[in-house]
């Protein structure tokens, strides 16, 4: 019989031999010896090659996918577990306060939201001394501008106002990019709650610059204009926010039927984009700004009509 022979001893090529014989089949090798009596413990060995210290990093992961899961409770030991492995691990705190905010515990969510805000001190007062508008693309920054947003999204749910304000200012201070746009969104209809329209405008204004804000910010503008006494600012933002998506009014107005449940899935101009508008800022479209978009919308609808049925030359 033909001694052993030596092969290629890589995991790849070990777990094609384990794949392609048995144990007691010839090993692959060509020696005529069976597998077992072969090469089959090595490959064994290099496919399987002995585990690695635990990596923080994939815990974090871990985390992450079961919040988008929603599994906050496993989630959130996946982040402790993180922690307790890398103590300066600033992500892993994020993930634990998004995980209990999403578990229904806004105190607790609070609790260690404020505590990332209070870590990234240090990255904050860069930030701002290096005039940023790109912060979100700075991984070193992400968890404190996601603690920011998440504070002040909560704030405001829970009709603490000035706070979600100073929350969420951190965020688009610092970032003009897509979440900072959605931090002035929220900031535009928490200054509506607070009897202060006039001071939503410009940061309103601003979001129609922003990515991914066009459309729902030139409604949120429309409204803030008409409870400041600008009806004639109101209906040019009203008239671009429709040009962006037709749906908008009809679903402040709620006569459009369904619910959207995937904001970043939503196509702009789409049904869903107008449901989700609805859904998140409708809240604060009150009576007579009901009555102010019901007759724009009227009046829009009219012109349209008298544009169709005008006799051509």
């Amino acid at each position: 019989m033909a001694p052993k022979k030596s092969v290629e001893t890589s995991p790849e090529a070990a777990k094609a031999r384990l794949a392609q014989a048995g144990r007691n089949e010839p090993c692959p090798c060509g020696s005529g010896k069976k597998y077992k009596k072969c090469h089959l413990q090595e490959d064994e060995a290099a496919a399987s090659p002995p585990a690695g210290p635990p990596d923080p990093d994939e815990r974090l992961q871990n985390g992450w996918r079961l919040v988008e899961q929603r599994r906050p409770g496993a989630a959130e030991k996946e982040f402790k577990a993180a922690l307790e492995l890398k103590a300066d691990l600033v992500d892993a705190v994020v993930g634990i306060g998004m995980a209990k905010l999403q578990a229904g515990d806004n105190d607790g969510a609070r609790t260690e939201l404020s505590k990332v805000v209070k870590l990234s001190e240090k990255v904050a007062a860069d930030l701002k001394n290096d005039k940023a508008k790109d912060g979100f693309t700075r991984k070193e920054a992400q968890p404190y501008i996601r603690a920011s947003h998440a504070l002040g999204c909560l704030a405001y749910d829970q009709a603490r106002y000035d706070e979600a304000l100073e929350s969420l200012s951190r965020v688009y201070e610092v970032d003009e990019g897509t979440v900072g746009t959605e931090a002035r969104l929220v900031a535009g209809k928490t200054l509506v709650k607070l009897n202060r329209p006039a001071d939503a405008v410009p940061i309103l204004e601003h979001a129609t610059k922003g990515e991914g804000g066009a459309g729902r910010a030139h409604v949120g503008l429309a409204l803030a204009q008409f409870l400041a006494g600008n009806e004639k600012a109101a209906l040019e933002a009203l008239d671009k926010a429709l040009e962006h998506n037709l749906h908008f009014g009809k679903a402040v107005l709620r006569q459009l039927r369904g619910r959207a449940d995937n904001p970043l899935g939503a196509t702009p101009g789409s049904r869903e984009e107008a449901l989700i508008y609805a859904q998140t800022y409708g809240d604060v479209w009150d009576d007579a700004g009901k009555k102010f978009l019901e007759a724009a919308l009227q009046a829009r609808h009219g012109r349209s009509s008298e544009s169709v049925a005008a006799p051509a030359g």
